[in-house]
C-alpha cells in the first residue's frame, strides 16, 4: 500500500509534465500567419509587423472601420541587411468590423484624429474622406518662405480664421525635415489651405500631452498669438474613439497571480549570465542575479478565447519571475464596446533588438481553421518547427523573401528547404557546415553569400552557376587552399578568405577583373602572383605587413582609398 502512495502520485506527475511538453507544440511564434484560439473560433492575426512604437488605435462610428498607426521597425539582428529604404513617418492599417484589412501604406505626412486627413507642409491626404491615398496640394500655402514677423502671422491668422469655416492646428514635425514644425489649416470656402510656422523662431507654442491608457504621447501646438483662447479650433470634422488599456506599463512582467490576461506557462532561457559580482565588503564579494534572455510561452485570453503564443528574446533578471514581455490588450472604452468589437494585441519589448513577433494583432473571427495553412502544405508542422526560426518565418512568404540568416550553432548541414527561397539575393549562415553543398545551384539570384564562422573545407563547382554573385565572404573556415572554383566567379566583386589556413594564390587570380576588395587577415599568405599586378581596381586587407614583403610594383594594392564598402 505504501508504494501505491509513493507509484500513483509519480505517474500523475509524469503525466502533468509529458502533457505540458506535449501542449508547447501547440505554441506558436508570432510571426505565424495563421494563429487560431483552443476552440477555432477566433484567429490572432497581424496588422502591422515589426517593432512598433506607442500605436494608436481608433474606432470610427461613421465607417465602423478600426485604424491602427505607429512607427515601425523591421531591422535586426535576425535579418541580412536591406539595401531598400522606407520612407519617414509611421505605417497605418485601416480595418473592417471583422478585422479584415482595407488599406495599409506608410507615409511622412502627420495623421489627425480631428478630422482624420494627413497633412504636410505641401500636400495632405483626405484619406477617411474619400477612403483614397491620393496626395493633394493644398489650394494656398501661407508663410512658405517662414519669413512672416510676430505681428504679421499674427494678423494673417486672424484674417484667415474669421473668414473660415473649419480650423485646425496640426504638428508638422517629422524625421528629416528640419524646417517646419507645426501650422494651422483653414477650409474657406471648400478649399483646403494652410499657415506654416517653421522650426527656428517659431510662431506656434508647443506643448506635450500623455495619456497611457490610450497610447497619446504627442506634442500639440497652439498659436503664437495674444488672446489666443478666443481663438479654438473647430470642432472635430470626424468622431473617433480611441481604444483603451488597462495596463499602462507593460514591460514589467510579474509571473504571480491568477486570473491574468497573459500568463507565462513556461520560460526556456537561451542565455543568462547568472550571478555577477556587485560589490566586495571587505574581501567579500557579494553577487547579485545577472540578466536572461529566452523564449516565453504565454497563454493569452481574450473574447473568453485562449491563445497560446510564444515570443522571443524576452529579457528578464535571472533567478526572479520578472519579465520585460511587452504584451497588452487595446479595447473600445466599456460604453461602447459590444460582443462584436475588436480586441488588438501589441508585442512591444522595449530592450533586446529582436522584430520578429514584433508587432500589432487583431483578435477576429477566423477565416481558416487549418492551423497550418500558412506553411507550404508538404512539410508538418512538427518538421516545421524543427528548423530555425528564421527560416520558418522566410517559408511563410517564400516568394517575397530576398534575404536570410542562419545563426545556430547546432546547425551541421546543409537545409534543403532553403532551396524554396527561389528569390533569395543575400544569404548568411553562420554555423558549423563544413561544405557549400550542390544545391547551391539552386539560388541563382544569390549576389551576396557570406559562411563566416563554419567550418567550410569543400566546395561545390556548382558554385559557379551563381552568375549574379557579387559578395562572397568565407572568413574564418577550415579551408587549406585558395578555392579554385571561385575563378569562375568572373563578376565578383569582394572576396573574404580571411582566417583560413591558406599559404597561396593562384597564379591565375588576375582574371578576377571585377575584383575590389580581398581580405587575407589572418592567413598564411606571404606572397602574391604577378598577375595581380594588373588589378587596379583590387585593394587588398592583411594583417601580416604583407605590403612590406612585395615588391613596389604591388603597393598600388594596398591604397586604402581605393577600398570599396
Amino acid at each position: 500500500m505504501t508504494n501505491l502512495y509513493i507509484i500513483i502520485p509519480a505517474l500523475l506527475l509524469g503525466f502533468f509534465l509529458f502533457g505540458q511538453t506535449r501542449n508547447l507544440l501547440k505554441y506558436k511564434y508570432l510571426f505565424r500567419n495563421n494563429i487560431l484560439s483552443k476552440s477555432n473560433k477566433y484567429e490572432l492575426a497581424p496588422v502591422l509587423r515589426g517593432r512598433v512604437y506607442y500605436p494608436r488605435y481608433f474606432y470610427i462610428p461613421s465607417l465602423k472601420q478600426y485604424m491602427v498607426y505607429s512607427n515601425v521597425d523591421e531591422s535586426g539582428p535576425f535579418r541580412v541587411y536591406e539595401t531598400k529604404t522606407k520612407p519617414d513617418g509611421d505605417s497605418y492599417a485601416l480595418l473592417d468590423e471583422e478585422g479584415n484589412n482595407i488599406v495599409t501604406f506608410e507615409t511622412p505626412l502627420r495623421f489627425s484624429y480631428r478630422s482624420g486627413c494627413f497633412y504636410g507642409p505641401s500636400s495632405y491626404i483626405p484619406l477617411l474622406g474619400t477612403g483614397k491615398k491620393d496626395i493633394l496640394h493644398y489650394d494656398h500655402i501661407h508663410n512658405s518662405n517662414l519669413d512672416l514677423g510676430k505681428r504679421d502671422f499674427e494678423k494673417l491668422f486672424i484674417q484667415l480664421y474669421t473668414s473660415a469655416e473649419y480650423v485646425e492646428f496640426i504638428n508638422l514635425r517629422a524625421s528629416r525635415d528640419d524646417i517646419h514644425q507645426a501650422g494651422v489649416i483653414f477650409k474657406r470656402q471648400g478649399k483646403i489651405e494652410i499657415l506654416l510656422s517653421g522650426l527656428r523662431d517659431s510662431r506656434m507654442i508647443c506643448r506635450f500631452q500623455e495619456d497611457r491608457t490610450i497610447n497619446n504621447r504627442e506634442d500639440y501646438y497652439l498659436p503664437d498669438i495674444q488672446n489666443k483662447e478666443t481663438f479654438p479650433q473647430s470642432k472635430p470634422s470626424i468622431e473617433m474613439i480611441w481604444l483603451e488599456t488597462t495596463n499602462i506599463n507593460p514591460f514589467i512582467y510579474w509571473r504571480l497571480g491568477f486570473k491574468r490576461e497573459f500568463k507565462i506557462e513556461k520560460y526556456k532561457t537561451q542565455y543568462s549570465s547568472g550571478l555577477q559580482g556587485i560589490v566586495k565588503l571587505g574581501i567579500i564579494p557579494i553577487y547579485g542575479p545577472g540578466e536572461s534572455s529566452g523564449t516565453a510561452y504565454v497563454r493569452f485570453k481574450a473574447k473568453g478565447e485562449t491563445f497560446r503564443i510564444k515570443i522571443l528574446e524576452v529579457e528578464k533578471i535571472s533567478f526572479i519571475p520578472a519579465y520585460n514581455l511587452g504584451l497588452r490588450t487595446f479595447q473600445l472604452p466599456a460604453k461602447y464596446r459590444t460582443k462584436k468589437s475588436l480586441v488588438f494585441m501589441e508585442s512591444v519589448q522595449n530592450s533586446g533588438s529582436n522584430r520578429l513577433g514584433g508587432g500589432v494583432f487583431v483578435v477576429r473571427p477566423v477565416t481558416n481553421t487549418n492551423p497550418s495553412a500558412d506553411i507550404p502544405s508538404d512539410i508538418t508542422e512538427e518538421h516545421f518547427n524543427t528548423l530555425p526560426v528564421t527560416l520558418q518565418e522566410a517559408l511563410l512568404q517564400p516568394d517575397e523573401v530576398t534575404s536570410l540568416k542562419l545563426i545556430d550553432k547546432n546547425l551541421h548541414e546543409w537545409i534543403p528547404e532553403i532551396e524554396r527561397l527561389k528569390n533569395l539575393t543575400h544569404l548568411e549562415i553562420s554555423a558549423p557546415i563544413n561544405e557549400i553543398p550542390d544545391a547551391i545551384s539552386k539560388l541563382p539570384k544569390l549576389q551576396q553569400l557570406s559562411l563566416e564562422h563554419c567550418r567550410i573545407q569543400k566546395i561545390s563547382p556548382q558554385l559557379t552557376q551563381l552568375t549574379e554573385l557579387r559578395d562572397l565572404d568565407l572568413f574564418s573556415n577550415k579551408l587549406t587552399e585558395f578555392p579554385s572554383v571561385v575563378l569562375e566567379l568572373k563578376n565578383l566583386k569582394r572576396l573574404n578568405i580571411g582566417a583560413n589556413e591558406i599559404s597561396n594564390l593562384p597564379d591565375n587570380i588576375g582574371i578576377l577583373k571585377q575584383l575590389e576588395y580581398l581580405s587575407l587577415t589572418l592567413t598564411n599568405v606571404t606572397t602574391l602572383p604577378e598577375s595581380m599586378i594588373g588589378m587596379e581596381k583590387l585593394y587588398i586587407d592583411d594583417s601580416q605587413n604583407l605590403k612590406e614583403k612585395v615588391p613596389e610594383s604591388y603597393k598600388h594594392l594596398f591604397m586604402y582609398d581605393k577600398k570599396k564598402l
